[in-house]
């Protein structure tokens, strides 16, 4: 009866582990999160401003959504060796109640920006890289959803902008071409300020 009386609860936990870890496995919600292929640097409201798109290709929206865009490069120290340094770079949002369809990240690149005086020379000699992450929660099974992507300095277009990819609402909806969410179309050369 011992022997018996162990066998049944070993099997119940058992099960119960095995059910617990598949249920985790197969019910974590993916981040269908698509960011745009290259970041672009234009001017917006006359200010020099780097812009990111992201699209969410999710069925509902993410609530609760997190933004932010790291930017680290190698920069020389007083002892002769170049060092890398880490640098949030402040967007005009980084936080929503809910992520709607698409959206730009921007960051204007003022004095006080980590960008400021950089050119694409610059940006490959000290090596830079753009790691953008998403963090938000599913709505449906109350969960964390996270994804991030990497840009490197080659990854940076100078004098452009992303297009347009709201189209007018019909029905008093907005419609959105995910198909051109990586598109961009270069800025006039009167707008195009240095950075």
């Amino acid at each position: 009866h011992i022997v018996t009386t162990i066998e049944i609860i070993v099997g119940i936990f058992g099960l119960a582990v095995m059910t617990g870890l598949i249920f985790v496995r197969f019910s974590r919600p993916s981040a269908r999160i698509l960011f745009s292929r290259s970041i672009v640097i234009g001017p917006l409201n006359g200010r020099p401003t780097l812009m990111l798109r992201v699209g969410n290709l999710r069925a509902q929206s993410m609530v609760e959504a997190e933004f932010r865009i790291m930017y680290t490069r190698d920069e020389p120290i007083v002892e002769g060796d170049t060092f890398r340094h880490f640098y949030d770079l402040k967007l005009h949002f980084d936080r929503l109640i809910s992520f709607p369809a698409a959206l730009t990240l921007r960051h204007t690149i003022d004095e006080q920006s980590p960008l400021h005086g950089e050119t694409a020379e610059s940006l490959a000699a000290s090596r830079a890289l753009f790691t953008a992450s998403v963090v938000g929660i599913d709505p449906v099974i109350p969960a964390a959803v996270q994804t991030q992507r990497d840009y490197t300095w080659r990854d940076i277009r100078f004098g452009e902008r992303f297009v347009e990819i709201y189209s007018e609402p019909v029905d008093g909806k907005l419609t959105v071409d995910f198909g051109r969410l990586h598109d961009t179309e270069p800025v006039s050369e009167q707008s195009i300020s240095t950075i």
